[in-house]
């Protein structure tokens, strides 16, 4: 008998005809996207069409032999929606295969009961005559599990049952919750923390001895360990067989992995052109992660060279925890307006402060300028600098480079006095607004304005510039503003920046986007009613390990023509 069936299925493949196209038909079938979206069934019938970015992979083919397997896994598909009752009709024509769908009736839930507290009855993502499907099933279980695991019981018992009736056509469903008692944390032990001091570690808990045990709050402490960067294992662990009393013990198991190691980038930007870099990093310098870096980076307008010092705590008297960075940067770069020679440093305190960050320090440059500009009195020469200056902030955004949600407020202030030995005498205010919020994981919405102020007129390698794929996308990089009579941009002491952008997820991981900024620059100080530089365009994000590939098309509206944009990493 085994002899007979296999060769039948040998036949069967023998025999078997390939068609370059399957159809699908039925009311409800979408073309561009929902449950019905004929690229969603293609992936259910495990047929998916190349993205139209990668030409040299071929478009799927469909064999007569595999139609059974369509029609089995379509039936899955709709069931787990609650197509109970859907009819697929599969038939061959001449050129393809036509699947068509008569979905049906969708079973409905007749009853829910919550034992023996109804009270999580509203964790539940149905209601009695509503539809039935198995994601939103699966998802009302994890919600109670999550909701056990955010609210103090950790060792609850829970169950829960669908009981399909196709006779009568409809859903019961059964949910047992038992939370058990209210739980604690308890004491916490680390193991295999290093060169590191466990106060750093214990500093970066969000969890405290005593608060009600809620899963989150270990989630963010191992985030914040992980943005240590300096272990390759960290596992928290909750001791629920060591329960002492209502506190649960916590057990943090931790393994150092490699903290120097030498790091290189190279990439492409509209602003820079050609880029890329190259640096030695010790992510913790002599133990309890102090970090150095020493680097060169490199574009077609010039180079850097770097140093970077930075120690997380410092405890100062009535002060307690504050941090420390120094930074020192040889910078040669050549602009359309100015050509410049820096050498600085930048010495930074930070204190975490009513939750906002705060900065401040000082910042000395000596510059050696070489300026472009025609009609303007020659500003080149030599400055030497001192400024004393202050930053506060609050970061809310999921990601820095593809941020989704969040939002990011920032001021900084400026202060550059003779009576410090600075060539110039001026005060720089920049603030700094930022808005993104997606809906449905589909659609974004993101805005961002930048206000600048300098009190007095400066020389030219210290004004604003707007202008390129950062802020006014209409525009090529620093274009914005006024120009000497050989059309080079004089920049500006006062600014005013406006984004705003909507991005729509088209496919996995390709947006679409229209967008529209807006610009003010003036050479006179607090000029803030000067003509704004609007523009519009449209782009596509694409999603790497990296960050978000951006393409920008930008279109000016005080003239013709248009500009092109090409960036990694969000402008929000």
């Amino acid at each position: 008998m085994r002899y007979i069936i296999f060769i039948a299925l040998i036949l069967t493949s023998l025999f078997a005809k390939s068609y370059k196209t399957l159809e699908f038909k039925g009311k409800g079938i979408d073309f561009l996207a929902g449950d019905f979206a004929t690229s969603t069934l293609y992936k259910v019938i495990g047929k998916v069409y190349p993205p139209f970015y990668t030409p040299w992979r071929s478009d799927p083919t469909f064999d007569s032999d595999e139609i059974e397997d369509y029609k089995q896994r379509l039936k899955d598909y709709l069931e787990s929606l609650g197509y109970y009752k859907a009819k697929i009709d599969i038939k061959e024509k001449k050129d393809k295969i036509v699947v068509d769908i008569n979905r049906g009736e969708r079973i409905k839930v007749d009853s829910i009961k919550v034992y023996p507290d109804s009270k999580y009855k509203k964790l539940i993502l149905f209601k009695e005559g509503s539809a039935f499907t198995t994601q939103n099933f699966t998802q009302s279980k994890k919600r109670i599990k999550r909701y056990m695991l955010e609210n103090g019981h950790p060792t609850y018992k829970f169950n829960a049952k669908a009981y399909v009736d196709l006779k009568k056509y409809h859903v019961d469903l059964d949910f047992l919750v038992d939370e058990n008692k209210t739980l604690y944390f308890g004491k916490s032990k680390i193991d295999g923390a290093g060169d590191v001091d466990e106060k750093i570690i214990r500093e970066a808990f969000e969890f405290k001895e005593g608060k009600k045990y809620d899963i989150r709050e270990i989630e963010k402490s191992y985030d914040n360990i992980y943005d240590f960067g300096i272990y390759d294992i960290i596992s928290f662990e909750s001791k629920l067989d060591e329960i002492n009393g209502s506190k649960v013990p916590i057990d943090l198991h931790l393994k150092m992995g490699n903290t120097k190691f030498l790091k290189g980038d190279i990439g492409y930007s509209t602003n820079d052109g050609l880029r890329g870099s190259i640096s030695w990093v010790d992510k913790n310098f002599f133990g309890n992660l102090k970090q150095f870096e020493i680097g060169l980076k490199a574009t077609q307008k010039g180079y850097q060279a770097y140093n970077r010092f930075y120690n997380r705590r410092i405890i100062l008297p009535y002060i307690n925890k504050i941090t420390f960075e120094n930074e020192i940067e040889y910078n040669h770069f050549r602009y359309d307006t100015f050509d410049e020679t820096t050498l600085l440093n930048r010495l930074t305190f930070g204190k975490l402060f009513y939750r906002l960050e705060h900065y401040f320090g000082l910042l000395t440059e000596y510059s050696k300028i070489k300026s472009k500009v025609k009609d303007e009195k020659d500003e080149s020469g030599n400055y030497f600098i001192n400024s004393l200056f202050y930053r506060v902030l609050v970061d809310k955004r999921d990601s820095l480079i593809d941020a989704k949600n969040g939002y990011y407020i920032s001021l900084y202030l400026e202060r550059s006095l003779k009576s410090l030995g600075s060539d110039l005498n001026y005060f720089k205010a920049v603030t700094d607004l930022r808005y993104i919020k997606t809906f449905k994981n589909r659609w974004t919405f993101a805005t961002k304005l930048r206000v600048g102020r300098i009190d007095k007129s400066v020389p030219i390698f210290k004004r604003f510039f707007t202008g390129g794929a950062n802020t006014n996308r209409g525009y090529e990089y620093r274009d914005i503003g006024a120009k000497d009579s050989g059309g080079v941009a004089l920049g500006g002491v006062s600014l005013v920046d406006s984004m705003f952008e909507f991005r729509y997820r088209a496919w996995r991981k390709l947006w679409l986007t229209l967008f529209y900024d807006s610009s003010l620059l003036s050479l006179k100080p607090n000029d803030f009613s000067s003509k704004f530089y609007g523009s519009y365009g449209f782009g596509m994000r694409y999603g790497t390990v990296i960050g978000p590939v951006r393409v920008d098309f930008g279109f000016p509206k005080d003239r013709d023509g248009w500009t092109f944009h090409v960036s990694i990493g969000q402008v929000f």
